[in-house]
């Protein structure tokens, strides 16, 4: 064989070879889902720190149920005035917020979904998410030795509070460590961070989650204290009525 046709036949063979194995970028979002919603069913209990643009910060108490990929329920324990307070998203887009002082549930329309929970940089729609790559277009555009960055756009933009999404997802394990919120300008306006990864139970779980909201310079730390998870949880946990109960 010529000399110079056999390198040239053998760069065409790995770059053909490279090609098969590399993983498409939905692939990596569906895994990145896959890795993040893996167990059954959680209980988690948790402290949230919120920090003014000046320093100042306050402390609430959380707990959060949740089962499969469309059922959850997070409610403040303290400070007595936000105990109570809490949050149920269920299958088919359907959220309710519990407001104590007035007793009352009321349903949460899919276009306000953008909308802060009771005062953290966490929205409605932060807390419901739960599978990225089915309802997003996605592109890979950058990668590193640790990690692939993938592009996403939504395919609704109802209730959306961004433009696109990029996302870190590390290599070793398929786990979104950061999320960075676009808007129309093509400026990073929030961002979520998830760091402290370690293996709890069999299933990895970020204990520190950071969201920075830049437009508004504030933010929120969630620190999990507690988690439990595969407990088979009831189904009677996410209803409306379990979201109204005395503590």
């Amino acid at each position: 064989m010529n000399k110079l046709i056999y390198p040239l036949i053998t760069s065409v063979l790995l770059l053909t070879a490279a090609t098969c194995f590399a993983l498409d970028p939905h692939e990596i979002v569906k895994k990145g889902d896959e890795v993040a919603n893996a167990p059954k069913d959680a209980h988690i209990l948790s402290t949230m720190i919120l920090i003014e643009g000046d320093g100042k910060q306050s402390e609430r108490k959380s707990e959060m149920y949740q089962k499969g990929t469309e059922k959850r329920l997070v409610q403040f324990l303290s400070p007595a005035d936000q105990k109570g307070i809490g949050f149920l998203t269920l299958p088919d887009d359907i959220m309710y917020l519990y407001l104590p002082a007035f007793h009352k549930v009321r349903q949460i329309a899919s276009h306000v979904k953008n909308q802060n929970f009771a005062g953290t940089d966490l929205t409605y729609e932060d807390l419901s998410e739960f599978e990225l790559a089915e309802a997003h277009r996605v592109e890979l555009i950058d990668e590193t030795g640790e990690e692939w960055v993938i592009k996403l756009f939504p395919n609704d933009t109802e209730g959306k509070d961004y433009t696109y999404l990029h996302i870190h997802y590390r290599k070793d394990n398929n786990y979104p460590v950061l999320v960075e919120y676009f808007n129309s300008s093509g400026a990073v306006w929030k961002t979520i961070e998830r760091t402290e990864l370690q293996k709890i139970s069999g299933y990895w779980t970020a204990k520190k989650l950071e969201v920075k909201n830049i437009e508004k310079n504030h933010s929120t730390i969630n620190r999990i204290d507690k988690v439990e998870y595969d407990l088979g949880l009831d189904d009677s946990i996410f209803t409306k009525r379990y979201l109204m109960r005395t503590r």
